[in-house]
C-alpha cells in the first residue's frame, strides 16, 4: 500500500484560526490545462454581472515564475535541494501576495478568485521531494479559502489538451504521464479540502457548478 503524502494534523495547523473580513476567497486548481484560467474567467464575469466586485489573481505571481532557479527547474527538473530552496521562494511569494493583494480585497468585501494558491504547492512540492509538513509550515497563517475547487481529468486528456496548446514546448513536469499522476495524486488526497468538479464536462457546465457551490 502506497503511503499517505498529505499530513492532516499540518494541514489543520495550515489555515488562520479565522478570518474577519467580509470578502469571499475562491481557489480554483488542477494540473495545467485542466482549464482553471478558462473557469475564472467565466466566473469573474458572471459575478460582476451580479454586481459584485472580483479580484482575479493567482500564485505563484509573476516575480516567482520569472526568476532563472524556477525557470531552469520548470524546463529540466533539479534536485530535491533545488525543489526545498524553491519552496521557500514560493512560500515568501504567497505570504507577500496574501498581504497586497488578497487580504486588502477580502477586507474591502470583494471576491478573490485565485488560480492555484497553495494547494498547488502541495501538488508539484510534494513531488519534488519535499516534506509536506514542511510545506504546510513555511506557508502557515494565509487565509482558508471559502470554496476550494480541483477541476479533475484524466492524465490522457490532461497531455492532449497541453500538446493541442503548447506543441513539443512542454514543461518538465508536463512531459511524463508518472509525473503528471505524481502531482494529481496530491490533489487527491487533500479529500474534503476540494470540491471536486469533472473538467471534462462542457465549461457551461463546469462554470454552472461552481457558481452553485459559491451562491449555494
Amino acid at each position: 500500500m502506497r503511503r499517505r503524502r498529505v499530513d492532516d494534523e499540518a494541514m489543520a495547523r495550515l489555515f488562520r484560526p479565522q478570518r474577519t473580513d467580509r470578502g469571499l476567497l475562491v481557489s480554483v486548481v488542477g494540473f495545467d490545462g485542466s482549464g482553471k484560467t478558462t473557469q475564472i474567467e467565466r466566473v469573474a464575469e458572471a459575478l460582476r454581472a451580479r454586481g459584485r466586485e472580483v479580484v482575479e489573481t493567482r500564485q505563484p505571481t509573476d516575480w516567482y515564475r520569472e526568476l532563472a532557479d524556477v525557470r531552469t527547474f520548470h524546463d529540466s527538473g533539479g534536485s530535491v535541494e533545488t525543489a526545498h530552496i524553491l519552496a521557500l521562494l514560493a512560500a515568501a511569494d504567497r505570504r507577500r501576495h496574501v498581504q497586497e493583494v488578497i487580504d486588502p480585497a477580502l477586507e474591502r468585501g470583494a471576491v478573490v478568485l485565485c488560480d492555484r494558491y497553495v494547494y498547488a504547492t502541495f501538488g508539484v512540492f510534494v513531488h519534488r521531494g519535499v516534506d509536506f509538513r514542511l510545506l504546510a509550515d513555511i506557508n502557515q497563517g494565509i487565509p482558508r479559502p471559502d470554496h476550494a475547487f480541483y477541476l479533475e481529468l484524466p492524465t490522457e486528456e490532461l497531455l492532449r489538451r497541453l500538446r493541442d496548446r503548447d506543441g513539443d514546448r512542454l514543461k518538465h513536469e508536463e512531459k511524463c504521464v508518472e509525473r503528471i499522476e505524481s502531482i494529481v495524486r496530491t490533489y487527491e488526497e487533500l479529500g474534503s479540502e476540494l470540491v471536486r468538479i469533472d473538467g471534462t464536462a462542457a465549461r457551461e457546465e463546469v462554470t454552472a457548478q461552481i457558481l452553485r457551490h459559491i451562491e449555494g
